[in-house]
């Protein structure tokens, strides 16, 4: 019986010891939210990036920017801003300029602090005076737009129109020594694909000049129509074009094969009255050959071969 009643005293002793503890603990954690929610001040590192970009500026790189202000808040407040790192945005709209770069003042960084934590921090100290933000005034020009491969039909169809792009240049902000060497707009176009229908689709610049340069705008409207198409060969008479009346100019040979591609529709209206091939005679007089170009042709036919390109001449 004695043993029996050290166990329960023992027990009724841990009973109380473990009230105590629950009691303490609570008082501490009511003490310990009091005061986290009064209203303390403590030195907080805030980091700064940049928003509302403007063509005329170009970033130099995309590092983000920190500094330590003294801020008033409730202790809540400030322990969550310790632990993570908050970002704050400064609107390039609000940089100033100087002849050392662009920068925000020491109000410009106060303001956007206190804007950005509204009624939740207020700063009553910051030593940094100015913050240089990572840009330089854009370099700009107007570069035309090209096609990264060309656009080509499938057997048996041809381009029937010349290609179309609107607009045909844009214009390129950038890094001033990039910009200078940068020749032209190039577009993302479709790789490894036979067309047999008209071509109609807004293109974009290639990823790797988007992320190098800014754009007037970063997609163009490309078109080009496409006509089924079947090969003819005429045998045409070679002219000599310009030629002095005075002088005769014989030809070798005098008529050359030509190779064309002619819509399926136009086929039976093909004549050769409606082309003209011609040669001109050169400056030079050593020359022995003359180039044979069409001089006369129907905008629809395409020129496959011309067989020979070049002839001989003769001045009587």
């Amino acid at each position: 019986m004695a043993l029996l009643s050290g166990l329960t005293k023992q027990i009724g002793s841990l009973k109380q010891l473990r009230l105590i503890t629950i009691f303490f603990l609570f008082s501490f954690i009511v003490w310990l939210s009091s005061k986290m929610s009064e209203t303390h001040t403590a030195s907080v590192e805030i980091q700064f990036d940049f928003s509302n970009e403007t063509f005329e500026i170009y970033r130099t790189n995309n590092e983000v920017q920190a500094t330590d202000f003294i801020v008033s808040g409730t202790g809540f407040r400030l322990l969550s801003a310790r632990l993570i790192t908050p970002t704050v945005f400064l609107s390039m709209s609000d940089a100033q300029m100087d002849g050392e770069g662009i920068y925000f003042t020491q109000q410009d960084l106060i303001s956007a602090v206190e804007s950005h934590f509204r009624n939740v921090f207020r700063v009553n100290q910051l030593s940094l005076k100015r913050l240089d933000a990572p840009f330089i005034q854009s370099a700009s020009k107007r570069v035309p737009v090209r096609l990264d491969q060309d656009l080509m039909p499938a057997d048996g169809y041809a381009w029937s129109s010349e290609r179309q792009i609107v607009p045909d240049s844009l214009t390129v902000f950038g890094l001033p020594s990039q910009v200078d060497t940068l020749m032209y707009a190039l577009l993302d176009g479709p790789k490894n694909k036979m067309f047999n229908t008209s071509f109609d689709q807004k293109l974009a610049v290639t990823t790797d000049l988007q992320s190098n340069f800014k754009w007037s705008q970063t997609k163009v409207h490309v078109t080009q129509n496409i006509s089924r198409y079947t090969q003819v060969e005429l045998r045409l008479p070679v002219e000599v074009i310009d030629s002095d009346e005075k002088v005769d100019v014989s030809l070798i040979p005098a008529f050359v094969l030509v190779n064309l591609r002619v819509p399926i529709e136009r086929v039976r209206q093909i004549e050769p009255s409606q082309f003209v091939l011609g040669c001109r005679l050169p400056s030079d007089t050593t020359a022995e050959y003359l180039e044979v170009n069409f001089e006369k042709i129907p905008e629809d036919i395409m020129v496959k071969d011309i067989t020979p390109k070049q002839v001989r001449y003769f001045l009587d």
